[in-house]
């Protein structure tokens, strides 16, 4: 499928603490691009607090005055969706995700061969009454979010963030591999990357363990804790090392003791 970029539209917004959680939200579902049309709002620390660790789009934001300026600057074949909650006339309402899907096996842009990546327009209206019928005339489709509450008005950086995570759920995306999710790497073992599980029950042994239960002993126990932790190749490595040192130390203090019996 050919790439894409999301870019979040924030149409006439009036509270600037929405204005950095949707930075926020972008930041987590890789988005940058915050464009602002006629902000009715200053940005201010507020919004800065809001974004929180996701600063980029409010930093990077764009701001137009009207629909003649962000026409005038933005790609004219990108794909427009308005989100609404709200049917009318000139707006017949369908759920983001049938239109995302029917969009992904359809639209041209994406049969296209190109380097540039389709640019995704997500217009969110303001806090009181949403979008205007002037504001999604030249949108391609009007869409909304499935609820399943009797209210089916969203905070708009919620209606941000599920609007974003439901087009990376449609059409993909390389999700945050997070610290200790590192599936690949057990997958993709090298012989060096092998638990030392010899050294492992040879040191235990050593250190006076009985290991013959076959079900659950001392040896099982530590190799289970260390297995669900993915240790590194790096990792393994010191293990072993360790394991083979103290071993060795050990041994040696054996045949101290011995020799000092014998004498």
């Amino acid at each position: 499928m050919r790439a894409y970029e999301i870019r979040v539209v924030l149409v006439r917004t009036i509270y600037e603490r929405n204005v950095g959680a949707t930075s926020r939200a972008m930041s987590n579902m890789g988005a940058s691009q915050l464009i602002l049309v006629d902000p009715k709002c200053e940005i201010t620390f507020t919004a800065q607090q809001s974004a929180a660790s996701g600063q980029e789009a409010l930093q990077n934001r764009k701001v137009y005055a009207n629909w003649e300026e962000f026409y005038k600057n933005e790609p004219a074949d990108s794909i427009r969706i308005g989100m609404t909650a709200r049917d009318g006339k000139g707006r017949m309402s369908s759920p983001l995700p049938e239109t995302l899907a029917e969009l992904k096996n359809s639209h041209p842009l994406f049969k296209r061969e190109s380097e540039n990546p389709i640019v995704i327009h997500l217009f969110l209206g303001p806090e009181d009454w949403g979008l205007s019928a002037d504001d999604v005339k030249d949108c391609h489709h009007c869409c909304s979010i499935p609820t399943y509450g009797q209210n089916a008005s969203l905070n708009l950086a919620q209606a941000a963030l599920l609007t974003m995570f439901i087009v990376r759920q449609t059409w993909g995306g390389q999700t945050t591999r997070l610290e200790g999710q590192q599936l690949q790497r057990r997958k993709q073992k090298r012989p060096d990357d092998i638990f030392p599980e010899s050294s492992l029950r040879i040191w235990l042994e050593e250190m006076g363990f009985d290991l013959s239960k076959r079900k659950m002993n001392v040896f099982t126990v530590l190799k289970r804790m260390m297995l669900q932790n993915v240790p590194s190749q790096k990792e393994y490595r010191i293990l072993e090392i360790v394991l083979q040192q103290s071993t060795r130390k050990l041994r040696e203090l054996k045949e101290l003791k011995n020799s000092s019996k014998s004498s």
